[in-house]
């Protein structure tokens, strides 16, 4: 067995705006590990997320960033310490499987493998409820997990420092830098799906449900065919 001193050492960015009702649970899903940081990057809420890391999490770093997904992801990857040798991805709403660093260190023990992610488990919103046809929606979006097609943000995707470093970080956009992400990537190496499940909150389902379910289905496709990150972030923006 591999002493936690020689283990590779893994960052956790995760991006915030306005998530003081969900950081907690994320932060204490990531838990206080050996060869663990995380680093939160709060993109100027204006509610007491800010706040809640600080008090409760002493141990995270948090720093200030432009807000921007893109932006907010990139600068938490450049302000991790010189000895991170993996960086995870994690969006406030979401929450770490059990066990979800030993799988992460062997799924990056490959060389061939330049990009991993989680399956991914969609919930109700904590004090919220949901009908039978926002859980069946929830269950077929949960189902691209699974393999099919490219992952998304919402997967936890993990990569290694030296990755990130060759594709030139994370894309400064502020909506869609997983899309890009993963096709720089996935240029230079295969992908690892690990088996286990990121909990998430379909809050957006719950507010706006039409509008969600158009920007899932629509976005990276109009991404792809040349609508600029900055539009389909201002459309996305009417579904928090």
């Amino acid at each position: 067995m591999i002493s936690d001193s020689l283990q590779p050492h893994v960052a956790v960015v995760i991006p915030t705006l306005d998530e003081e009702r969900t950081i907690s649970s994320c932060l204490t899903a990531v838990g206080d590990q050996p060869g663990v940081s995380v680093v939160v990057v709060d993109g100027g809420s204006a509610d007491a997320t800010c706040e809640v890391v600080a008090r409760d999490f002493p141990e995270v770093v948090l720093i200030d960033s432009p807000p921007g997904r893109g932006v907010q992801l990139d600068r938490g990857a450049r302000a991790v310490g010189a000895d991170v040798d993996l960086v995870l991805f994690v969006h406030a709403d979401c929450r770490l499987p059990d066990g979800w660093c030993p799988a992460v260190r062997r799924a990056m023990s490959d060389d061939r493998t330049e990009l991993g992610c989680f399956r991914l488990r969609t919930e109700p919103a904590p004090g919220g409820a949901a009908g039978s046809m926002a859980r069946l929606w929830w269950r077929l979006f949960d189902l691209r997990s699974l393999g099919l097609g490219r992952p998304y943000g919402d997967q936890a995707l993990f990569l290694r420092r030296d990755t990130l470093e060759r594709i030139g970080g994370v894309p400064p956009i502020p909506l869609m830098e997983d899309v890009v992400l993963v096709d720089r990537c996935l240029r230079l190496g295969r992908l690892v799906r690990v088996p286990l499940e990121v909990r998430t909150t379909g809050r957006r389902f719950a507010t706006h449900p039409t509008r969600t379910l158009f920007c899932l289905l629509t976005f990276p496709t109009l991404f792809r065919l040349g609508v600029g990150p900055e539009r389909l972030a201002r459309w996305y923006r009417t579904t928090r």
